[in-house]
């Protein structure tokens, strides 16, 4: 009886050891799952789509090619010689040359109105970035942006294995919304959501 007893021990043992480790499988699942989810609900959503389409279209109109230049320069970091890879859009005399006042008012009301937290320009093909894991070397750059665009970037994809060939890939502007759940603009950071879209622009001329 005593042997009995000590086979039913270590029966549940075992049952329980696997059990355990199945619900431990069941999460990990789960969660990755979930975390996809909110990667799908904030990328790329149709609404900020349209609005990224609408700033690509209003902003073309300017001279993005002194941005664009900006992306080409190489910059020191952590004592290398990397290559710049985007560059931020503001409502600047960079894109609205002198006496055109009333476009610069204009691009302050869309940029509030969207409640567009950052704009951005960089290349169209990004599968460089798919390899980055420690944002070092070529990737080093992008470190230097919040961790959640760095990461909205690696989901882009491209052909390209290096920035030289992304560079030949023409341009694209990301944006960064940033508001409530009900569309409505934040008051605070605590009940800010943020969302991200990109749509390609193509090469840019100089004029």
């Amino acid at each position: 009886m005593k042997k009995k007893k000590g086979f039913v021990f270590i029966e549940t043992l075992v049952v329980t050891a696997i059990l355990t480790i199945s619900l431990l499988v069941s999460y990990s699942t789960y969660s990755a799952l979930i975390i996809k989810e909110k990667g799908r609900i904030t990328y790329n959503d149709s609404a900020y789509l349209y609005r990224t389409y609408y700033l690509e279209k209003f902003l073309k109109n300017f001279d993005l090619y002194t941005i664009r230049n900006y992306i080409e320069e190489s910059i020191t970091l952590n004592g290398k010689e990397i290559k710049r890879g985007y560059s931020k859009i503001g409502c600047s005399g960079e894109i609205f040359p002198p006496g055109t006042n009333h476009n610069l008012g204009t691009c302050e009301s869309l940029i509030n109105n969207l409640h567009v937290e950052n704009l951005y320009l960089t290349y169209k093909d990004l599968g460089y970035l798919q390899n980055c894991k420690d944002w070092e070397g070529e990737c080093a750059i992008f470190a230097t942006l919040d961790e959640g665009m760095a990461e909205y970037l690696k989901t882009i994809g491209g052909a390209s294995k290096t920035s030289a060939e992304s560079s030949q890939s023409g341009y694209r502007i990301i944006a960064e919304y940033k508001e409530k759940k009900d569309g409505t603009k934040c008051d605070s950071e605590e009940e800010c959501h943020t969302f991200y879209s990109t749509v390609s622009i193509g090469d840019i001329d100089g004029k």
